[in-house]
């Protein structure tokens, strides 16, 4: 695995994590694991997961 690939992939394990406690909102997860937006969180996460973070921690 490439390195920022395996980076992506810990990014989106700890914000699967973040989002199934509902503890912190889509922004604080963003901007705890990295991302400049929340925008760009949201895209990467929905590309990665097939559904937006919203809709992922809704049903987790």
């Amino acid at each position: 695995m490439a390195p920022m690939e395996y980076l992506q992939s810990w990014r989106m394990t700890l914000a699967k994590h973040m989002l199934r406690s509902r503890q912190h909102s889509i922004a604080e997860i963003a901007a705890k694991i990295g991302y400049g937006s929340t925008s760009a969180f949201s895209s990467a996460f929905s590309r990665r997961m097939g559904a937006p973070p919203a809709q992922y921690a809704r049903g987790a």
